[in-house]
């Protein structure tokens, strides 16, 4: 914004100076006329110019404030929002790593806030939202305090030593909500379920985990009991009750559609046309924000619904994907890349999943292509029957982050696949690495003489892209060319095109 205003201030500067100028060289050749009448209006105009200027400047400048204001907090609080607090909470992350101290996160629920509604009407659960955000700041003076919507809301304690100090705080938050409010509907009594989580210290937590984290020790809570609080155990997850509430959250993510699928272009090295995209899962957390794969495919798995996930982004990057075709009949043919988990391969209807979504979105066999990983087709004779039918139909199959796992060369010749994808921590090494150089040109050469295409992940410069094109490597994807985008901006990027890469900036993929 300061940018912004300086940029403004000066062009308004020019403005006035321009004008200036003019009203300097009218007032000389009137003064000389002997006419002062005229003097006086031109001086008057120039100070009336000047004044509309600044106020013009000064409005803008105001507006823009606000807007910022109110993107980044609650309009009914006036706290943070999710945005801001999560910005807090990474920037106290980074300064907790400098002093090797820990980060809490404690999320705050109201119990049983819906009766409050019910028996009081909506404007005064609005009044009390209120005066529990008043009386939070009042109990952490300096603290980063948000509500993240309805009665739900969060505190971040920077700098704390320990689990004690963490817990001390939860104590104080149920005894200050504990006490009356006194609204002008009636005194009203309300009670909260606390949960707190804490940082690693070893740099591996980032402010989605420790929300997600308070929010499953939160829950914890409230099936103890509620008006207590709870501090998140990491083996929590894996006990039933952690399980139950994975579970939960996650069909509740089904129903509110909150599933979104980005796409990642998959690029000739020889040409850099885009030639393909993969569909990557995405979930637009409400509180949480956006969890990648790496946190949401896991817990997919371990709840059971990775089956029901994993249908609806196929449907749905075919149909995307079929649309672009549509679209761009003149273009290079586009085909689609959909990862398929191991859990998927156990259900016995996948391949009659796969061919009526085919048939429902018009995309053809040959343009849609199934990543699978080397442990599915390592230990699971079924799973080998069903990758022969899929090629049987005509749909390629590609062995995903190959050499990150059980890589038995004698099997991939007896496996119907057509594609090695080279793992991105060999590419990351590609170049300065010798031996992350030497597997990659090993696995391109194999490749090649079992007649096996190869696409390589995760490139990020111009020079892992040049030494894959002289190694080979038909195809590529990865920061260098672009991230994975949301459908609405992988349009454009598919109708502007591309075909020189990038340059400058490369962005970690983590």
């Amino acid at each position: 914004m300061r940018r912004y205003s300086s940029r403004h201030r000066a062009q308004v500067l020019a403005q006035l100076m321009a004008a200036t100028l003019v009203a300097s060289a009218v007032f000389y050749a009137v003064a000389n006329s002997g006419d002062s009448s005229i003097v006086l209006a031109l001086v008057f105009g120039a100070v009336v110019l000047f004044s509309l200027s600044w106020m013009y400047m000064r409005m803008r400048r105001q507006k823009n404030e606000y807007l910022r204001y109110h993107a980044l907090h609650d309009s009914l609080t006036n706290l943070p929002n999710r945005s801001l607090f999560v910005d807090r909470v990474d920037q106290a992350l980074a300064q907790a790593d400098e002093r090797s101290s820990s980060v809490a996160v404690m999320f705050i629920d109201l119990d049983d806030f819906k009766e409050i509604n019910h028996s009081y009407g909506y404007e005064a659960g609005d009044k009390l939202l209120v005066a529990v955000a008043e009386r939070l700041e009042e109990s952490f003076p300096g603290a980063t305090i948000a509500r993240l919507g309805g009665d739900a809301f969060t505190v971040l304690l920077g700098d704390v030593s320990g689990r004690s100090s963490a817990t001390a705080a939860a104590e104080q938050i149920g005894k200050e909500l504990g006490a009356p409010f006194a609204l002008a509907e009636g005194e009203m009594l309300v009670s909260a379920s606390v949960g707190i989580a804490l940082s690693s210290g070893l740099s591996s937590s980032t402010p989605e985990s420790l929300l997600r984290e308070a929010n499953v020790a939160m829950q914890g809570a409230k099936k103890k009991g509620k008006s207590r609080y709870t501090v998140f155990d990491p083996g929590a997850e894996s006990t039933t009750g952690g399980r139950l509430v994975q579970e939960a959250e996650m069909r509740r993510a089904i129903k509110e559609k909150e599933f979104r699928v980005y796409y990642q272009p998959l690029v000739s090295l020889e040409t850099t046309e885009i030639t393909g995209v993969e569909a990557l899962v995405r979930w637009q957390h409400p509180l949480y924000g956006l969890i990648p794969p790496s946190e949401l495919i896991p817990l997919a798995e371990q709840t059971g619904l990775i089956t029901h996930i994993g249908q609806w982004v196929l449907k749905e990057a075919c149909r995307q994907v079929r649309a672009w075709q549509e679209e761009h009949r003149s273009a290079t043919i586009l085909t689609l890349n959909v990862n398929v988990s191991a859990c998927q391969f156990q259900q016995p209807n996948l391949v009659k999943e796969v061919s009526r979504t085919l048939q429902e979105t018009g995309l053809a066999p040959h343009d849609l292509k199934l990543e699978i990983t080397e442990s599915v087709v390592m230990h699971d004779a079924s799973a080998i029957t069903a990758l022969r039918e899929l090629k049987g139909m005509g749909i390629g199959l590609a062995m995903d982050d190959f050499g990150t796992g059980y890589s038995s060369l004698s099997y991939l010749k007896r496996f119907p696949i057509d594609t090695l994808k080279i793992d991105r921590s060999y590419v990351d090494g590609l170049g300065s690495n010798a031996g992350d150089t030497a597997i990659v040109h090993a696995t391109i050469a194999f490749a090649k003489a079992l007649n096996l295409n190869v696409t390589a992940e995760g490139i990020q410069n111009a020079e892992q892209l040049t030494l894959l094109r002289n190694l080979g490597c038909e195809l590529g994807q990865g920061y260098h060319f672009s991230r994975p985008l949301p459908g609405d901006e992988a349009t454009k990027l598919l109708a502007s095109g591309l075909r020189q890469p990038p340059r400058g900036e490369h962005i970690s993929q983590g």
